[in-house]
């Protein structure tokens, strides 16, 4: 009777332990690249960062990052770091290159399984100031700004075992490791030369995460997540030079087109401030909406209200094209449409700006034309006309030429009805002789 109680008792822990962690195989990782030339961890990276692991959620695969950076901006970092640590799904980073500093280190210890080239170097985490105007970094050491640092870091390591007096190390003291170093002391867990070796590590291995046992298939596949428009357009706008030059720019060219009166030149100097904005951690959403809707505008008054195609036209092109380069290509947000009608919009502004564009370039191209073509005045000489009256040797009377009537000069006398042949002009008087 008691082995009966046993084997009940057995029984009921596996089937309980089963409803608690459920198994499921993973053959296909989403690999996103963060390598030079995009190795800068910034808005555009966390967002495609973001998207990539949204879409392998969706499709229960694994999600692989090779990463090779010297580090980049700390929210950016935070986002791909909170949105790694809570995915459902394994997430793999793997430094094939020679470092991963600072907001490198930070999203990549939130990895379920971490992976450095032999000879990649990770840690540097204290965070710096850049000046945009001279490039000089300084670092911060504000205990405001540092000890919260500190604890996401810690919180990340601890989530996956990692040694988090080496993490606190490199917020604090700058700490670097190098790979054989970093999987030693626990930071790191294999070392692979190259990503043929890297999925020979990742074979069959186990991964839980969110209350699922994910095993990893011996014969990985990848599928390489390419990052949007978007992504790709906010990481040029996120550099420091150029977000201070456009502003600049913006600035000072919406001064001059209301100081002197050029208002045509207005929503390309608004364009220039905004696009700037955006690289200065200005909301891209509501940039987005604002190039679109003033775009619209523009391109609506250019071809309904005045006549031609000038700068009003090409200057709502151009809105409407960088708008929608700025929209969102996720799913939706909080003043972004559903992924579908952006992807039909999108297509749709392409093939207007193209269209549009393609029209413009052609009246432009015909103007040009006209303007360099030579002049040709039209003109009588060498015109057959007929005499109307009789005009005397080194005398005038009238004659018919292209159907109108012309006082004419002969030196020869012509009898009226004879064929004639204009031979010059003067001051509005034909000079003729006898056609023969």
């Amino acid at each position: 009777m008691r082995f009966y109680y046993k084997v009940v008792f057995i029984l009921l822990f596996l089937l309980s332990t089963s409803a608690l962690a459920s198994s499921s195989l993973i053959d296909t990782l989403v690999l996103v690249r963060v390598i030079p030339p995009w190795d800068m961890i910034d808005s555009g990276i966390a967002e495609c960062i973001v998207d990539a692991v949204a879409y392998a959620e969706s499709r229960n695969m694994g999600v692989l990052i090779e990463l090779e950076t010297y580090g980049g901006y700390l929210d950016a970092a935070l986002t791909i770091g909170d949105r790694i640590a809570t995915s459902r799904v394994p997430v793999v980073v793997y430094v094939s290159g020679g470092k991963a500093f600072s907001a490198g280190t930070l999203i990549s210890l939130p990895a379920h399984i971490i992976i450095l080239s032999p000879i990649a170097t990770i840690g540097a985490m204290q965070p710096v100031t850049i000046n945009p105007v001279t490039g000089q970094y300084e670092a911060v050491n504000e205990t405001k700004i540092i000890n919260p640092i500190i604890e996401k870091a810690i919180y990340y390591a601890r989530l996956r075992n990692r040694n988090t007096s080496a993490v606190e190390m490199f917020v604090i003291k700058n700490l670097v490791l190098s790979a054989d170093e970093a999987v030693k002391q626990g930071v790191a867990d294999y070392v692979a030369r190259d990503l043929s070796e890297v999925f020979k590590y990742l074979g069959d291995k186990s991964v839980i995460t969110s209350g699922t046992s994910y095993s990893l298939h011996r014969y990985l596949k990848v599928e390489e997540y390419s990052c949007g428009i978007r992504s790709r357009f906010l990481s040029i706008l996120s550099n420091t030079l150029l977000s201070s030059v456009l502003t600049t720019i913006g600035i000072m060219a919406t001064i001059f087109s209301i100081a002197s009166g050029r208002l045509e030149a207005l929503p390309i100097a608004l364009l220039f401030l905004f696009l700037g904005l955006v690289g200065s951690g200005f909301n891209p959403n509501l940039i987005s909406v604002f190039l679109i809707l003033v775009g619209a505008a523009l391109l609506s008054i250019e071809l309904f209200l005045t006549p031609g195609f000038g700068i009003l036209g090409i200057s709502g092109i151009i809105m409407l094209s960088t708008g929608f380069a700025l929209l969102p290509t996720g799913g939706p947000t909080y003043i972004a449409p559903n992924s579908t009608f952006i992807v039909l919009s999108r297509y749709v502004a392409i093939g207007i700006g193209v269209g549009l564009g393609s029209f413009t370039a052609f009246v432009l191209f015909k103007v040009i034309q006209a303007k360099r073509q030579k002049t040709y005045i039209f003109e009588l000489r060498e015109k057959i006309g007929r005499a109307v009256d009789r005009i005397p040797a080194h005398g005038e009377g009238f004659v018919i030429v292209e159907g109108e009537y012309w006082k004419a000069y002969s030196e020869e006398e012509i009898e009226p009805n004879s064929l004639v042949i204009v031979v010059d002009k003067k001051n509005g008087l034909l000079i003729v002789k006898k056609y023969t």
